[in-house]
């Protein structure tokens, strides 16, 4: 018998009925599924909010429209989160790059050492300075490698552009992609065309990619890299959030660091539910998700992308 279950959380979005959904990742793979079959991802956390790595099929329940689905599978799956961060170091970060590179020191101590980062700076083309990796004492050497480019404009755009770019062509990808950029509303110098900025939008979202901009605002509300960075934080489901003050990275980096740890957590420590909608299902379903498990909180989303 199935009981009621605890804590049932609605899933975000809506899957069509008697259809199979394809809402994982590209590289990921999956259990040989009838034409019917649905699929979702969940992660839960107990009170402590530390994962759960040992549910069992019969402790989650799907519940469509209020009627619960026969679960055909639940596979574990781990899905760790890579980070890019670009740093602005152009003419309108002159006075801010300290400040950024001591708000990263404290990113790098806040986010797990099993996440990878790369670093870059955007100032007259983007450049790389640390390829992503693991080893915090390489990409601390980076951080002193990041400097003033005085005179020269920022390139956020084309930035943003190259790195979906390289996401998308990365076809051995493992990973759930977060970029982080650091910026300013300075002098902005990006080459990038309509056709390219829509290519890079398409890109991020079809890729799972959350993009973060943190700006120091100097009030250029006009800037391109303003009006560009809150459209992308919409459509990745990132942030977006101006600072006037430069002494704000300080805080505000770490803090954005373990926000993103908390992603990584529940994405290296989730479940794809397959499951089947019961009989007369609707085509525009209430679909939620609750655990038999006493204590648990739920975090479902139809593509193993959690926010």
């Amino acid at each position: 018998m199935i009981h009621t279950p605890e804590g049932v959380r609605p899933l975000a979005g809506v899957l069509s009925a008697l259809a199979l959904i394809v809402c994982d990742a590209p590289w990921g793979t999956s259990p040989t599924l009838r034409a019917q079959d649905q699929a979702l991802f969940v992660s839960a956390v107990d009170a402590n909010s530390n994962p759960v790595t040992d549910l069992a099929a019969d402790e989650l329940v799907v519940m469509w429209d209020g009627v619960n689905c026969e679960t055909i599978a639940l596979e574990p799956i781990d899905w760790p989160v890579r980070v890019t961060i670009f740093v602005d170091n152009g003419e309108g970060a002159q006075s801010a790059v300290p400040h950024f590179r001591e708000g990263l020191q404290g990113f790098l101590d806040a986010i797990p050492a099993d996440v990878e980062i790369a670093l870059l700076t955007i100032a007259r083309q983007p450049r790389l300075i640390t390829p992503h990796t693991t080893d915090r004492a390489d990409l601390i050497r980076g951080l002193g490698l990041v400097v003033p480019d005085r005179n020269a404009a920022a390139r956020y755009l084309d930035a943003l552009i190259e790195e979906a770019g390289r996401i998308a062509e990365d076809a051995e990808r493992r990973y759930l992609p977060v970029v982080v950029m650091v910026a300013s509303d300075g002098p902005e110098g990006s080459s990038g065309q309509q056709p390219r900025f829509e290519e890079m939008l398409d890109r991020l979202v079809d890729n799972s990619v959350t993009v973060h901009t943190l700006m120091f605002s100097r009030g250029n509300q006009n800037a391109l890299q303003v009006q560009v960075g809150v459209n992308v934080s919409n459509v990745t489901r990132g942030s977006y959030e101006e600072l006037g003050v430069s002494t704000g990275f300080i805080t505000r980096l770490p803090e954005l660091a373990r926000d993103i740890a908390r992603k990584h957590r529940l994405v290296s420590n989730q479940y794809r539910v397959t499951y089947a909608p019961p009989d007369g299902a609707s085509d525009q379903p209430d679909i939620s998700i609750g655990s038999t498990r006493p204590g648990l909180d739920l975090v479902p989303t139809t593509d193993g992308n959690v926010p």
